[in-house]
């Protein structure tokens, strides 16, 4: 039996992808590769797999998406200092000036969603969202998956 909160949560994960499409169809990015923009203007320099992690998603997907963003022009893709295999990731001047469009979408998206929810069932929303958060990485981490 499927939980209908959490088919709740899956649902409007897919409406903040359509609204940051909406909000950036005139950009050449996916939603994917505007979380990961977005992740690498806020944290410049970890290698793919950091992003990976930091992201839970696929190593090979992220790979694959910062190859796409690299010859778009939105990241620089540098050797390691510390280990000449791995990429540490930088952003360029184009993902610098989209990203606050990106955060934008973000801060708009939010905002409609917690609107008429009171602070204290915000901050209840936030514990419960944290729990299944952290099981969710538990889950992963037991099958192999990404940890964090």
């Amino acid at each position: 039996m499927r939980n209908k909160a959490l088919n709740n949560i899956l649902r409007i994960e897919r409406c903040f992808q359509t609204f940051r499409r909406q909000q950036l169809r005139d950009t050449d990015t996916t939603p994917v590769q505007q979380l990961l923009i977005s992740c690498v203007c806020r944290h410049p320099g970890k290698s793919q797999d950091g992003y990976a992690e930091a992201l839970c998603l696929d190593k090979t997907t992220v790979a694959h998406h910062l190859v796409k963003l690299e010859k778009l022009g939105y990241v620089d893709r540098q050797v390691s200092p510390e280990d000449g295999r791995a990429r540490c990731i930088f952003p360029t001047q184009a993902a610098l000036a989209i990203y606050p469009r990106i955060h934008a979408s973000y801060e708009t998206f939010t905002a409609a969603l917690l609107l008429g929810l009171s602070e204290a069932d915000q901050q209840e929303l936030t514990r419960l969202s944290e729990l299944l958060y952290r099981n969710a990485i538990g889950l992963i981490s037991d099958q192999g998956g990404t940890k964090q």
